[in-house]
């Protein structure tokens, strides 16, 4: 994900997007990269990453 993000950031990306299940484990892991929640809906988040 890292390197996702780094290529992205080189590519001249503002922002990326991701929707996710709250239940998933992998949300914890999306906000410790720095991801922020931007809509909450009934059983996802949608969420951001600003570079």
């Amino acid at each position: 994900m890292r390197q996702m993000l780094e290529l992205l950031k080189e590519k001249g990306y503002e922002k990326v997007s991701l929707s996710v299940q709250k239940e998933n484990y992998a949300l914890r892991m999306y906000e410790s990269l720095g991801f922020k929640a931007v809509i909450d809906k009934d059983e996802e988040f949608i969420m951001e990453y600003r570079f």
